[in-house]
């Protein structure tokens, strides 16, 4: 054997001082992999990292190795962002994670891990954190379903005006998701006497709202507690009673008049006039 084919044995050595002065020489990947992966000798594993040659084997390594540091160095060493929200996907480390993120400004591979479902959720979240193109943003509104994804999302939006109806749509929607679990356990009349015994509550107001959505008898009797509400003390109520009432036209013209001229709070009265309005101009 020559000499240096001796040396460059010499990562199978048990000395780790002589493996360290061996890998600075070695160029064959699948032995740079292996000891990346598996050398109990952090300083030999580090070095390997930084002479493997290819992403593929730097991905090998942040997926298979035994030992973070390597792995961490790995990622760091990936340039492909695809690549790194694929082992982001199959290695829910959080450091691992972190570090995969640092490498990741591409856009479009922002949404892919937003929006991909075997991703961790965290990982998703900091997906959407970092959005910067608010049109991609909106176009993954229109897939995420998960309410905590959603208000990640939603948050992130720069139009104040449309993130506040995003997060009053949000809100609707996982009340609405509450009284159906209700109501497919209670009677609905039994349900909507007990909300219209909480006559100060907002929540108990939106729920009923819902109720009247719903028609039949139970929706009769919470479009009379909402009617009712529309002489509440407090103003928020009264609104949120109005709000209630306007989408099915459960609202005679009368009370709207009325609302629109002598109600004390100037958002009551410009809504009930502005739908009296509409409701004129809609009339044969």
């Amino acid at each position: 054997m020559g000499l240096a084919t001796l040396f460059r044995s010499g990562y199978r050595s048990a000395n780790p001082a002589v493996r360290r002065e061996a890998v600075k020489t070695l160029t064959d990947e699948t032995t740079l992999v292996a000891l990346a992966s598996h050398d109990p000798d952090l300083e030999v594993r580090l070095l390997t990292v930084e002479r493997i040659p290819s992403e593929t084997g730097l991905r090998t390594v942040a997926l298979q190795g035994e030992y973070i540091d390597a792995r961490l160095k790995a990622v760091r060493r990936i340039q492909n962002p695809r690549l790194l929200a694929d082992i982001m996907r199959r290695r829910k480390h959080p450091d691992l994670m972190l570090a995969c993120f640092e490498g990741i400004r591409d856009q479009a591979v922002l949404t892919q891990i937003a929006g991909d479902v075997r991703q961790s959720l965290t990982a998703r979240r900091i997906a959407i954190n970092m959005f910067a193109d608010q049109g991609l943003l909106l176009e993954l509104l229109e897939t995420i379903r998960e309410p905590g994804l959603r208000r990640t999302a939603i948050e992130k939006l720069s139009d104040p005006d449309l993130r506040r109806r995003l997060q009053h749509e949000a809100a609707s929607q996982s009340r609405r998701g509450r009284i159906d679990r209700i109501l497919a356990g209670h009677d609905p009349l039994l349900v909507v006497e007990m909300l219209g015994a909480f006559r100060d509550s907002l929540a108990a107001v939106r729920a009923l709202a819902k109720l009247v959505a719903g028609g039949g008898e139970a929706g009769e009797r919470a479009t009379e507690i909402l009617t009712r509400q529309l002489k509440h003390a407090k103003p928020a109520i009264r609104l949120e009673a109005l709000h209630g009432l306007i989408p099915t036209q459960s609202i005679s013209g009368d009370a709207l008049a009325e609302l629109a001229e002598s109600d004390p709070d100037p958002r009551i009265r410009s809504e009930a006039a502005a739908f009296l309005a509409g409701s004129r101009r809609e009339a044969p």
